[in-house]
């Protein structure tokens, strides 16, 4: 058990060093590769704001990421004008890796942002002042284990004494800790491999590794070159385990400063209207949603389609993301990452959600 603890903390120190250490007003990272993507902005959101809301502000700067799994709604409620129908005038700053957001919120640069879970209970543990305001997709299905080609695997437990690369506080860890509980693998005889999921793939392509575990769209990318999928957060297909399971549900969230929220209620309802719309719409019209957010990530079209159709779209605020939350920060207490686990009222208020949308708010 010391030794699975060991194993484990050091994988996800790397995120709380990113996400909380090395960003104390340092993100040159960030800006330097943000690229054509940095600063989107449509015609429609660039119009007049729309009178009669009763936005407390209605120029804003929401911080993103260049994924679809982080910031699909983002994206189409810009390029579809739904911003503006809210009376709001919103650049989407998009930059390539969420752990730079972290010190872009806690230095409240980032004020309306979109990020994960993770980022959200680490900044409260943190005792940075920051709140959930939404949940926008469950992604746990595009976090996977993929097995090199030519490596066979006829039982979760050949796992064991492979090489599995992973990339430090990558999620995904948390879906194989829960599947080797389920199925009876010893953890402690997988050999973890750190990579960040580009040299994943170099070392997977090489035979390096056996396989890895890393999310869309490396998972992708790792099964056009011959691997094979053996389970993600969401779904196994391992021999002995095939179909739902629920090793990891991943939630990506769109939140606000503390001093936001208390200053800005009106802007903050309809921002959530705005991604509600955006929301309803990936549901109602998928090919063209996933169309859209290509153009502007510069990414192919039937990739963005293939990672989409994998993720749940959803602002529910259910007894599902409440649990999926306090069990992420538990197992984050657990490892030795965070001090103490906030109590998620700490990091999430669903006040302003039930208000515009109460059938959305179902959690005890």
């Amino acid at each position: 058990m010391k030794m699975r603890r060991r194993i484990l903390s050091l994988l996800l120190a790397g995120m709380m060093t990113a996400t909380i250490i090395t960003g104390c007003g340092n993100s040159g990272s960030s800006t330097a590769s943000v690229g054509e993507a940095d600063s989107t902005k449509s015609t429609a959101a660039q119009s007049s704001p729309a009178a009669g809301n009763g936005n407390e502000i209605t120029d804003l700067t929401l911080y993103g990421v260049i994924d679809p799994q982080i910031s699909a709604q983002q994206i189409i409620a810009d390029k579809k004008g739904y911003f503006a129908e809210e009376g709001l005038k919103v650049t989407n700053k998009l930059i390539q890796s969420g752990g730079d957001i972290s010190p872009l919120i806690s230095g409240k640069t980032a004020k309306v942002s979109f990020e994960s879970t993770y980022t959200d209970i680490a900044l409260a543990a943190n005792n940075v002042g920051v709140k959930v305001v939404a949940t926008v997709a469950d992604i746990g299905n595009t976090q996977c284990v993929v097995a090199r080609k030519g490596v066979e695997i006829k039982s979760a437990k050949d796992l064991e004494g492979k090489k599995i690369g992973i990339a430090s506080g990558a999620g995904v860890l948390i879906a194989i800790r829960n599947m080797c509980k389920e199925l009876g693998v010893d953890i402690d005889k997988i050999k973890f491999v750190i990579l960040s999921p580009s040299d994943q793939i170099a070392a997977f392509e090489k035979g390096d590794i056996d396989a890895m575990a890393c999310w869309e769209p490396w998972v992708s990318n790792a099964v056009k070159l011959g691997g094979t999928l053996l389970f993600s957060g969401l779904k196994s297909y391992l021999p002995e385990k095939s179909g739902d399971v629920n090793w990891l549900s991943f939630y990506t969230t769109m939140q606000v400063t503390d001093d936001f929220l208390k200053e800005n209620p009106n802007t903050v309802a309809s921002l959530i209207k705005a991604i509600k719309k955006a929301t309803d719409f990936i549901a109602e019209k998928p090919d063209e949603a996933a169309e859209i957010i290509a153009a502007e990530l510069h990414l192919e079209t039937v990739q963005v389609k293939e990672i989409m159709g994998k993720n749940k779209y959803t602002m529910e605020y259910n007894q599902a993301f409440v649990d999926a939350s306090v069990s992420m920060a538990d197992f984050m207490k657990e490892m030795g990452n965070i001090p103490e686990a906030p109590s998620i009222d700490k990091y999430a208020d669903a006040s302003i959600l039930k208000k515009v949308f109460p059938e959305l708010v179902t959690a005890n």
